[in-house]
């Protein structure tokens, strides 16, 4: 079987497996016409991550199934920036490929993937997710993003953000209605919303803002009232689009 490449950027396959390392140890990578994507959740459920890279090309559907990301990314890291970067596949292996052409330098690696099976699937269609029709959309920027984790060490009881707007600006309540005399912060989120306001607040784990504390453009968030499910969407790079879903909590 002779090898098979993927045209894509080392930088672009980091950025999308760092943020998948965080929720999950292991991920199926899947090529489908031009899009590299994973779909992942962590053990406990509480959120859906979809992952996708725009290839330049499109390319024959395959599939990695990667059994322990951060050993992957410590190959990437292992070889270094400088050269030309080329990832191809064979039977059950990748090799990861550095050249520079100035210095003749080759580096290497072979990661061995695992039969399908092994990694859980998850369920989530996508593309279901993608049809939904949005009620609210609004942006958080960066520095929002260190605001609310720094509140929430102050909030260190409360592990819940309570949305809500008036005015067409969307303020979160970091506290947990269900408990009484914690400690608890207001700030405001957005100056700016589309669409309908946020009329009775919408819990969610505050949790999901540790995997967003690293983007460095402006979050875009959409809420589906009929579902009461939130979209993270963040777009560090042109190429790749991450989308974190997770559903309000009932209080």
């Amino acid at each position: 079987m002779s090898d098979k490449f993927l045209p894509i950027l080392k930088t672009s396959l980091e950025k999308l497996l760092k943020p998948v390392s965080r929720i999950s140890e292991s991920c199926v990578l899947k090529v489908s016409d031009n899009l590299l994507y994973t779909v992942c959740t962590p053990s406990d459920n509480s959120l859906i991550l979809y992952g996708a890279i725009q290839l330049p090309t499109s390319i024959e559907s395959h599939k990695f199934n990667i059994i322990n990301i951060k050993k992957l990314l410590t190959g990437l890291d292992c070889l270094g920036d400088d050269g030309n970067f080329s990832f191809s596949t064979n039977e059950n292996s990748i090799k990861c490929q550095i050249e520079n052409s100035a210095t003749n330098e080759v580096a290497h690696f072979k990661y061995h993937l695992v039969d399908d099976g092994i990694i859980k699937e998850s369920a989530i269609n996508i593309q279901k997710i993608a049809k939904l029709k949005f009620d609210t959309e609004f942006e958080i920027t960066p520095d929002k993003i260190k605001k609310i984790i720094s509140a929430y060490t102050f909030a260190s009881d409360a592990n819940k953000i309570y949305f809500y707007s008036k005015d067409k600006k969307v303020y979160g309540d970091i506290n947990d209605n269900t408990l009484q005399n914690i400690d608890n912060v207001s700030l405001l989120i957005s100056s700016e919303t589309v669409g309908n306001e946020i009329t009775n607040p919408m819990p969610i784990s505050i949790e999901i803002f540790k995997n967003l504390i690293a983007t460095r453009n402006p979050i875009k968030v959409r809420i589906n009232n009929e579902y009461n499910v939130f979209i993270f969407q963040t777009q560090d790079d042109q190429n790749i689009e991450l989308k974190y879903i997770i559903s309000a909590l009932v209080k």
